[in-house]
């Protein structure tokens, strides 16, 4: 009788990236985290984008901008859900000058930009400058601030029909897609 060695895949059957399982582990570096809203997101379902960003801006209390952090020639960056259990990370936003901060402006490439819709259906996002995200009770640096700032983005979650679309498109015939964007991501 022969033996198989069977491993399972736990990480498919797990919400959580593998860096959430080691953080889990990690001793306590203090980290402040944020949870970044955008109201046309949320209201047309946005589940996850891909932004080509060029710079990080945030914006305090007062409406006055402060340049974070540039990103000469950077590949696009994913962003997920919070159920999906991804985040990004950023030890500069911490270094902004005392003060509240409400919100971090995104400044976008002209190109690699797309939304993903629950429904899976992807649409290009070329066409915006900038995305403001409102950081949820906003946040306020002291001078004695952690050692970094864990970004969650308040997405929704994706269907599961999702999986099941290209089958349903193919019965359904060939209809372009009616766009959903239609400037309602405005700043």
């Amino acid at each position: 009788m022969k033996k198989t060695r069977f491993y399972p895949t736990i990480w498919s059957t797990v919400p959580f990236t593998p860096s959430i399982m080691a953080d889990w582990y990690a001793p306590q570096n203090g980290s402040k985290e944020l949870i970044m809203k955008n109201n046309a997101a949320t209201s047309l379902k946005v589940s996850e984008m891909t932004l080509n960003i060029v710079k990080l801006a945030a914006v305090d209390a007062d409406g006055k901008e402060h340049q974070v952090v540039d990103f000469p020639g950077q590949n696009p960056v994913v962003l997920k859900g919070i159920p999906s259990g991804c985040f990004l990370r950023s030890k500069s936003l911490l270094a902004l000058p005392k003060g509240r901060y409400t919100a971090l402006r995104f400044y976008l490439a002209g190109w690699g930009n797309q939304f993903i819709y629950r429904d899976g259906m992807e649409e290009s996002a070329n066409t915006f400058e900038s995305l403001d995200f409102a950081v949820e009770n906003g946040f306020e640096i002291d001078g004695n601030e952690l050692a970094e700032a864990k970004l969650w983005f308040d997405f929704a979650p994706y269907q599961w029909k999702r999986h099941f679309k290209p089958l349903s498109d193919l019965f359904k015939g060939s209809k372009s897609p009616k766009p959903r964007l239609a400037n309602s991501f405005g700043n």
